[in-house]
């Protein structure tokens, strides 16, 4: 005859179901908890005891430097994906303007023409002047003339006025010095009489500095002049050698813009002068005329 059980009291586990519960809560918790040798319900002090956690690990600082350099490259490859997937910055973003490349084409060529022009201008500032009074010339004299006349079976109390002029054409041999022709003549009026008279020369002229305009001339020739009066049949008259002698000074506006480098040009200035007919012998018909005008000349250069 089996003895009697005690009785269980409500609410309360007997031992092999608390082993039981203590072996399915180490195969969840680890999984070498399965190999664990089975627990006897006599010896529930002989189940194994669950294994100790192992402290957790210390986390590591940004100290550490092998935590630095593996965190600082998926950084730095981070960042050249980056720079590989932005556009470059020398590439100009959408369609290229090609009249803006024009437009700083023509700037920029602007740019070298005005230097090249203030270039050549300081070059021409600080080039010598070139000499004006150069090479071969041609010019013309208009001039008031004031004759003096004296003829025979004549009386010429009063003084001639009237208009005259002057070619002449030749050339400057010497830096001082000029050697040409001339053709003069002259109408004047005085009272009831005019007088009408011309000459040929051989002008030679000096430049006393020859870097300035300013020209000394003497001239030799021969010339004839007559002279007339209403109501006297006839004319009196007066002719053979001739000279001349004056004084000249010319400008030269333009040369400075056209021939910067070139000597010559066009020159205009006054002129005073002296134009006589020499008497043959003493008491004979002469003339003598005192003259002033505008001269122009045009020296080709050399």
């Amino acid at each position: 005859m089996l003895p009697a059980r005690s009785p269980r009291r409500p609410g309360t586990l007997s031992p092999r179901r608390w082993s039981l519960l203590a072996a399915l809560t180490l195969s969840l918790a680890a999984p070498e908890a399965l190999a664990a040798p089975p627990v006897s319900d006599a010896d529930p002090a002989a189940s194994p005891a669950p294994p100790a956690e192992a402290p957790p690990a210390e986390a590591p600082t940004a100290a550490d430097p092998a935590v630095s350099d593996a965190a600082s490259e998926p950084a730095d490859q981070d960042s050249a994906a980056e720079d590989a997937a932005e556009p470059s910055s020398a590439e100009p973003e959408g369609p290229v303007d090609d009249d803006a490349g024009d437009e700083t084409g023509d700037e920029t060529g602007d740019d070298e023409a005005e230097a090249e022009d203030d270039a050549s201008a300081e070059d021409t500032e600080a080039l010598p002047t070139p000499p004006r009074v150069d090479g071969i010339y041609v010019g013309l004299t208009a001039y008031v003339p004031l004759s003096f006349a004296r003829v025979r079976n004549l009386d010429t109390p009063g003084v001639y006025v009237g208009p005259g002029g002057s070619f002449r054409a030749g050339e400057v041999v010497y830096p001082w010095m000029t050697i040409g022709i001339e053709l003069t003549g002259e109408l004047a009026y005085q009272a009831d009489q005019r007088m009408g008279q011309g000459a040929f020369l051989v002008d030679v002229g000096f430049l006393p500095v020859p870097k300035r305009p300013l020209s000394l001339h003497v001239g030799f020739g021969i010339g004839g002049g007559a002279i007339r009066e209403d109501g006297v049949e006839g004319r009196k008259g007066y002719g053979g050698a001739a000279f001349k002698a004056a004084v000249r000074y010319e400008f030269f506006p333009l040369a400075k813009s056209f021939r910067p480098k070139r000597g010559g040009g066009f020159g205009l200035g006054p002129e005073v002068g002296w134009l006589g007919f020499t008497p043959a012998a003493a008491g004979r018909p002469m003339s003598n005329t005192v003259y002033l005008g505008l001269t122009t000349t045009y020296y080709f250069g050399s």
